[in-house]
């Protein structure tokens, strides 16, 4: 199992000192860098031994993909923007939480909501497909966005949309926030395409006396055929003493459950 980290182009050199498979930075902050600045990001990222395999934060919090102000094709655009730029990075995943862009207003039909949100996946399964890219909607806890909070529902909304190129991250953070556990990893197994992982008590990173049981997640992951990657995405005191241990951990928990 490769292991990863969230976080900018600018401690990408340290993770791979550290010896993480790769690192995700935010989709939204490549779309907003000039031109100027993505090319420096090309040299910097070309001459590392790691990538941008993955990269999180698609949207902005200024795009709408629910409600009366929702824009497909400005949302088309943004993409048309940003995906070979990711892919110049060598990212195939991009996760798809933002949820600012996809809360549903006050007041707005919920059924509404939901057929907007199928409109938006298939039009990002068709542009990810184009781009040789794969999408990986994040169910976000109910503290952060009002719809997809668990990962059932996220799992409801990949069905509905039906593409090949829009599947499933599972986050063992927001997993423990919405009560969810191994029988409802197990039953969207065959969509999950990426997974985040951090200590739920405060989302902090991960240390050998943690008293959650990250082992029954990476079991659940073997049992489910799982082979993809799984990415620390959380909080970060002290980068330079925290991450290798998390890293540690991580591999620990691979190796146990057989990843």
């Amino acid at each position: 199992m490769k292991i990863g980290c969230c976080t900018e182009l600018d401690n990408a050199h340290k993770l791979a000192a550290m010896g993480y498979d790769y690192f995700e930075p935010s989709v939204s902050r490549v779309a907003a860098m000039t031109e100027e600045e993505f090319m420096k990001a090309v040299e910097i990222v070309d001459a590392l031994p790691i990538k941008a395999e993955a990269a999180n934060g698609l949207f902005p919090g200024t795009i709408r993909l629910i409600g009366p102000d929702a824009d497909l094709k400005a949302v088309a655009g943004y993409i048309d923007g940003v995906f070979p730029r990711l892919k110049r990075l060598g990212c195939d995943t991009v996760v798809f939480g933002s949820g600012g862009a996809r809360r549903v207003p006050e007041g707005f039909d919920r059924d509404e909501a939901w057929k907007q949100l199928i409109a938006a996946g298939k039009m990002l399964g068709r542009k990810a497909r184009e781009y040789g890219l794969v999408i990986a909607l994040e169910p976000l806890n109910r503290k952060e966005v009002n719809i997809i909070n668990s990962l059932l529902e996220g799992k409801h909304l990949v069905d509905d949309v039906a593409d090949p190129n829009f599947k499933l991250l599972s986050d063992y953070y927001h997993l423990i926030l919405e009560d969810e556990g191994a029988a409802e990893v197990e039953a969207c197994g065959n969509c999950i395409v990426h997974t985040h992982i951090s200590n739920p008590a405060g989302r902090v990173t991960l240390t050998e006396n943690d008293e959650a049981d990250y082992l029954s997640f990476f079991k659940t992951l073997k049992k489910c055929g799982y082979t993809g990657r799984i990415s620390f995405e959380g909080k970060v005191e002290e980068f330079d003493m925290q991450l290798p241990e998390t890293l540690k951990v991580l591999r620990g928990l691979a190796e146990k459950a057989g990843l």
